[in-house]
């Protein structure tokens, strides 16, 4: 047997151990044979995995996409992909061992197809065993040049490999970004032969930082800091390499998260006062914009040293007070105090910094300037001009103690800030539907719009002209999800659409619901068990007990939304009806307005048609008409509608004329998970709370129409797997009644990770709907002004042109919010700020108010600063909008005395008091 005949069975064999053997044992002759004929093996092995994929569909028709859809295109690559990969190890080893070129090597060992799309990195030792067994020059350079492929440090094709290699070659690596930062992320060893080249990278890395942001000091070293730790003490590494290369990264600049291992870094090494007063100049250069952690890093290190000359402390203090960081500023005012208490003639080049302080953000950092400025009046006597000039940045209280020395002009009490709203955006009335079309894209058809004209014009053409139909449906359906049939149930509208288009274009072709899948058992996504005895040749074995084509490809009622499942009641009787042959002339449900409603006349005139036909409407879809009709009673019409020869006529006269649905009772309650159990906020009070849960209310009386009362029961709080589908459809089919909406929307707005979520756009359907807004929809509306992804202001603004936001409840809500999640209140602020701008301050003025006494600190509790800035807000929005009406919580932290002796929390609930008492 020839030695490529030998690799080539072992290749198939999977056996790699054996095969690297063999392969560092081949003669120079064998190793160009081989190298010769591997791409051909490839492309042998591609080839058949595409075959067996394809079949009847030719090799290289692979990438010819257009005739099948792009889920088809997908899991048909990934499963040529995942076979391929399956012999990605021996085929990697055997071009280590045999490829001459080094930038050939390094490209076959990249191959993307040679790995597997997910899961951990394959293990690369028996590739660097046989690497290493080449020259040494030409392990250097494939080593540099597998490096330089290296994009990210979760490469799991290059990276391991390159990293073993290196470590097993002795080759010195490379200085590339991505090569530190995938190193960084192993295991930190004491043995790692890379310490000694790739640490020193560490500080001229980027990413490198980041990579080790986790890393801490306490309560004991994490594995990095604690292996530097063991190489300082035994000498591996020096102290000053250390404090150079760490502060040198500072200077660079970069976040604070960037930073922080670098700031622990220098921590752990803890600079003697002589080492820190050699690196004194670039400690100072840190001061003035390093992140807060550095410049404190920074300046305690400043502090060890000294004396320092008049320049350094200037240039320090000055720093200081620039810093947006109120300890910062409180720092370099300290330091200001001691030097013009030391040196009062220095008051004058000192001056700027305590001008710069009385500016500051910080109410606390401006009051010491002011204290600061007045015990030193007299050594800042000749800078009274510029101290004068600040006195209108101050509070009032402030402004009129610093004026009385240094002159200036005092702010009014309680001036709020300049307010000129924005104008509400003025909305256009909803537009009228389009007319019934079968002219879309299937990706067009995810939309409910599109989806709803294509159903229109489907059974309209489908009874009027069906060649044509099928002339038109045939070139977009022939061949479109050619597993369609292989599915058990279908969750998405357009698979129901599929199927229509291909029982029209095809009649017949529908085997019917196949057997289920047995766990463990399905290759492909969405293939059931039938279709894979099909793909192995194995014979079809059906149940004549079970008549497969009656059996419906709806899902299971408790596994999908309620919404979802009214819509998929309603594509399946469309589906049923085509094929049984009792397909209407019309469907009764299709909108006449953007919102989802249904002009009560358009609904007659169509119940009209159906009777003329001689033909029922179909039950699904007349309960969704029923529940498109506008609020309210329309007589005419179900005068109209009681003379139609129709047996669905009475219960549409009936509907038109009673009003339609009663409003269900609907809401939400808080619960929460705690050791296991689930239990309800108001029910007792929470320790340790695992994970909070919205409980959906929805009530509603019997209509007597089953699927009415089937969509009006109670979301689950559980999901599955399948809840959550064509969320953005459902504003649609409740168009009247939109708090029953925002109430299925619950149990998909907390926890989205991996799951489908609520989004603002949904809420924007909700908001140009009909019918009562309550505490699910004001819920909603918190949770986006909280989370601000995307910015929530545009859909709040669109509410409150509307004329219907629950302002009132979205405060409640707001504040359960904030005090049960995870959500932080400076968000919320800032959205409502914004939206006060835009012109929603009177809306924004409700919201605070009743969000106010369930966010400010209760009895014994220290104000914080978000609280204060919250209040703050509070009383620039009463101002703008001439709020009344006493808020006793804010009143009870609102104490009298000097204003000068309390807290900025005490003071601006001082003024919001005064403000809404006149």
């Amino acid at each position: 047997m020839s030695a490529w005949q030998e690799v080539r069975d072992l290749v198939a064999a999977h056996e790699t151990k054996t095969l690297a053997d063999r392969v560092i044992a081949l003669t120079e002759a064998e190793r160009a044979e081989v190298a010769r004929r591997l791409p051909g093996l490839l492309k042998e092995m591609r080839d058949t995995a595409t075959r067996m994929t394809h079949g009847s569909r030719g090799v290289h028709d692979l990438d010819d996409e257009d005739d099948e859809d792009w889920w088809t295109a997908w899991e048909r690559r990934r499963t040529v992909r995942g076979a391929l990969a399956e012999l990605g190890a021996p085929l990697r080893i055997a071009g280590a061992g045999t490829i001459s070129g080094p930038a050939a090597a390094a490209a076959w060992l990249t191959r993307r197809e040679l790995y597997p799309e997910w899961g951990p990195a394959p293990d690369p030792a028996e590739v660097v065993r046989v690497l290493v067994t080449r020259p040494a020059g030409w392990q250097a350079d494939v080593a540099a040049r597998l490096a330089g492929k290296i994009r990210r440090a979760d490469d799991v094709r290059t990276a391991p490999l390159v990293l073993a290699l290196l470590r097993a070659s002795g080759v010195t690596p490379p200085a590339h970004d991505p090569l530190v930062v995938a190193w960084l992320t192993g295991p930190a060893a004491d043995d790692d032969p890379l310490l000694g080249p790739l640490l020193p990278l560490i500080f001229e890395t980027e990413g490198a930082g980041r990579a080790l942001r986790e890393e801490r000091l306490t309560p004991s070293p994490t594995p990095w800091l604690s292996l530097i730790g063991r190489l300082l003490r035994t000498g591996r590494v020096s102290r000053a390499e250390l404090l150079d290369g760490c502060v040198s990264r500072f200077l660079r600049g970069g976040d604070a998260a960037d930073l922080r291992f670098f700031v622990r870094l220098h921590e752990l090494v803890e600079p003697a006062p002589q080492e820190a007063a050699g690196r004194v100049r670039d400690y100072l250069r840190l001061l003035p914009a390093a992140p807060g952690p550095v410049a404190e890093l920074a300046l305690s290190q400043v502090d060890r040293t000294g004396p320092h000359d008049d320049a350094d402390v200037q240039e320090a203090i000055e720093a200081l007070t620039f810093r947006p960081e109120a300890k910062l500023a409180r720092a370099g005012l300290s330091r200001l105090d001691q030097e013009v208490r030391r040196r009062p003639t220095r008051a004058g080049e000192l001056a700027p910094a305590l001008v710069t302080a009385l500016a500051h953000t910080s109410d606390d950092v401006r009051r010491r300037a002011v204290r600061i400025a007045l015990r030193h009046a007299a050594a800042f006597r000749a800078e009274a001009k510029s101290i004068a000039d600040a006195v209108p940045l101050l509070p009032a209280d402030l402004g009129r103690d610093l004026a009385a020395v240094f002159g200036g002009d005092v702010t009014a009490e309680g001036t709020p800030e300049p307010f000129t709203p924005a104008p509400l955006p003025v909305l256009p009335e909803p537009g009228p539907f389009p007319a019934p079309s079968v002219d879309h894209t299937t990706w067009d058809l995810r939309g409910w719009v599109a989806r709803e004209q294509w159903l229109a014009g489907f059974v309209e053409r489908a009874g009027r002209d069906r060649a044509a139909l099928r002339a038109a449906l045939t070139p977009v359906f022939q061949d479109f999800s050619p597993h369609l049939y292989d599915m058990e149930s279908w969750l998405e509208p357009d698979a129901w659409i599929a199927a229509l288009a291909r029982e029209l274009i095809a009649p017949g072709t529908d085997p019917g619901v196949p057997d289920p899948e047995p766990a463990g058992l399905g290759l492909l996504v969405g293939i059931t068990y039938s279709a894979l005895r099909r793909l192995f040749g194995e014979p079809e074995r059906p149940d004549p007990a079970v008549d497969l084509r009656r059996r419906s490809r709806l899902p299971e009622p408790a596994h999908v939304s309620p919404p979802h499942l009214f819509l998929l009641h309603r594509l399946d009787e469309i589906y049923r009806a085509l094929r049984e042959g009792t397909l209407p002339p019309v469907l009764l449900a299709t909108p006449t307005v953007m919102t989802g409603h249904l002009d009560p006349r358009v609904l007659v005139d169509r119940l009209e048609l159906c009777a003329a036909a001689g033909v029922e409407p179909l039950p699904a879809d007349l309960q969704q008409a029923l529940l498109r009709l506008p609020r309210g009673t329309h007589p005419f019409a179900a005068e109209r509608a009681a003379h139609v020869r129709s047996q669905a006529a009475p219960a549409v006269a009936a509907w038109l004329a009673q009003g339609g649905l009663p409003d269900p009772e609907a809401g939400l309650k808080w619960g929460y998970v705690e050791n296991a159990h689930e239990y309800l906020f108001e029910e007792r009070d929470p320790g340790h709370v695992e994970q909070v849960r919205l409980v959906p209310v929805l009530r509603a009386e019997p209509t007597g129409h089953d699927l009415i009362d089937e969509l009006l029961r109670e979301p689950s709080k559980w999901r599955w797997d399948d809840h959550g589908h064509v969320m953005a459809s459902w504003p649609s089919i409740l168009p009247s009644h939109r708090e029953v909406v925002s109430v299925n929307f619950l149990p998909h707005l907390l926890h989205q990770w991996n799951y489908p979520g609520v989004y603002p756009a949904y809420l924007e359907a909700v908001a140009d709907a009909d019918g009562p807004l309550g505490e699910a929809t004001a819920l909603i509306m918190a949770y986006f002004l909280a989370d601000r992804r995307p910015d929530p202001v545009p859909v709040l603004l669109r509410m409150t042109s509307r004329g219907d936001l629950p302002a009132e409840a979205i405060g409640r809500q707001l504040a359960l919010l904030l005090r049960r999640t995870w959500f932080e209140t400076r968000p919320v602020l800032a959205s409502l700020r914004e939206a006060a701008h835009q012109g929603a301050h009177e809306q924004v003025w409700e919201i605070l108010r009743a969000l106010l006494p369930d966010l400010l600190p209760s009895a014994g509790e220290r104000p914080n600063v978000t609280q204060t800035e919250a209040v703050a807000l509070a009383a620039d929005v009463a101002a703008w909008v001439g709020a009344r009406g006493e808020i006793p919580a804010v009143s009870a932290h609102a104490p009298t005395g000097r204003p000068s002796r309390r807290s900025r929390f005490a003071r601006e609930c001082a003024r919001l008091r005064d403000q809404l008492a006149g």
